[in-house]
């Protein structure tokens, strides 16, 4: 019972042909997911945990576009959600976050499944997920909330592109 090439099976569990390579798998199975890790600084933290963030990854996860926090140090072991958002929710925050760096004042992402606010500091920016008592705030510097807004806009192209033939 040897491997086939290119294949982690044994050759009694896949007999002939692999279904994880056969044409007629859907398209879905195929598409590599992508990771969005976005660097922040010293500045960014995570309320009402406290916690301090050292990156968000961003990521497409059953047609939501999910926000996770990677903690400098979480001894409690909360969970990494930040938000869960749908593909034109995304789009939509990173608009926000470029219309509140450009105009320098509070921008909003409302819809029937997002309440998002995002406050201008002149240091930095506060973004609001939620409501009480499931609120959420991440307090970003200003150098990062860019890259935060790149890397919403990349998952959002990725998640949005048509599947090739």
């Amino acid at each position: 019972m040897t491997p086939r090439p290119g294949c982690g099976r044994v050759r009694a569990v896949c007999p002939g042909r692999c279904p994880a390579r056969s044409p007629l798998m859907s398209v879905a199975v195929h598409k590599s997911r992508t990771l969005i890790n976005v660097e922040l600084d010293e500045r960014s933290v995570l309320f009402p945990d406290g916690k301090f963030l050292s990156h968000l990854s961003i990521f497409e996860e059953a047609g939501l576009i999910r926000l996770e926090a990677v903690f400098l140090f979480n001894e409690s072991r909360l969970p990494p959600d930040i938000a869960a958002l749908a593909v034109e929710d995304a789009r939509e925050l990173a608009r926000a976050i470029m219309d509140g760096v450009f105009q320098g004042r509070t921008q909003h992402v409302l819809s029937d499944h997002a309440k998002i606010a995002l406050i201008f500091n002149p240091n930095g920016f506060v973004l609001r997920f939620g409501d009480e008592p499931a609120l959420r705030e991440l307090f970003v510097a200003s150098p990062a909330i860019i890259r935060l807004a790149q890397g919403l806009l990349r998952i959002v192209d990725r998640a949005s592109a048509t599947p090739a033939h």
